[in-house]
């Protein structure tokens, strides 16, 4: 017979996400452990998913049965789930050029960083750099560092991703472009 975390590891193997891995499990299970099953079938070490689900310690007493599903969306959006990817050197550089454009924006909505800094921690390079690319400068930013640091990274970007993914390619070399016209043009991007 089959144990929880490979239950989780067969339905995570045929495709399902996280969350829907979560909602079945937890079904007439303890929440909390069930998270932690779900992040060992992940490969996350029981240490770093200790330390995430601190976070949500909170959580556990508000919800009963007929709340899994709707409790593991919650535990997707605290970033419980993310598998945490090491870049090559390359990849890093995109991410450290990424990380001083974001810097370079003077600023930016809690939500938006959240999300933003979720991609590259899971190797989500294009999703960061299409993101960054349409958000605004505010006013104390600084847009030519800002397009500078964008445009270096997607160069590096389009040099790391591989040859095989024309969808990442393609939205990555849409966003460049953009970049590079709005340097040639000194605008602000659009709010």
């Amino acid at each position: 017979m089959n144990g929880p975390v490979e239950r989780a590891r067969e339905a995570l193997a045929s495709g399902l996400a996280p969350v829907e891995v979560y909602a079945a499990l937890a079904v007439g299970a303890d929440f909390r452990d069930t998270a932690l099953v779900v992040c060992d079938a992940l490969g996350i070490p029981r240490a770093d998913a200790e330390h995430r689900l601190r976070a949500t310690d909170g959580l556990w007493d508000d919800f009963a049965p007929g709340d899994e599903e709707f409790l593991g969306e919650l535990l997707d959006l605290a970033a419980v789930f993310d598998v945490h990817v090491t870049l090559d050197e390359p990849g890093e550089q995109v991410r450290r050029l990424l990380d001083r454009s974001m810097g370079a924006l003077g600023g930016i909505g809690s939500g938006v960083a959240l999300g933003i800094s979720r991609k590259p921690a899971t190797g989500r390079l294009p999703e960061a750099y299409t993101v960054l690319v349409g958000l605004p400068v505010r006013e104390r930013g600084d847009p030519a560092r800002y397009r500078a640091e964008l445009i270096a990274a997607g160069e590096l970007l389009a040099d790391w991703l591989p040859p095989d993914d024309r969808e990442a390619a393609g939205r990555v070399r849409e966003a460049r472009e953009r970049c590079a016209r709005r340097d040639a043009s000194g605008s602000r991007p659009s709010r």
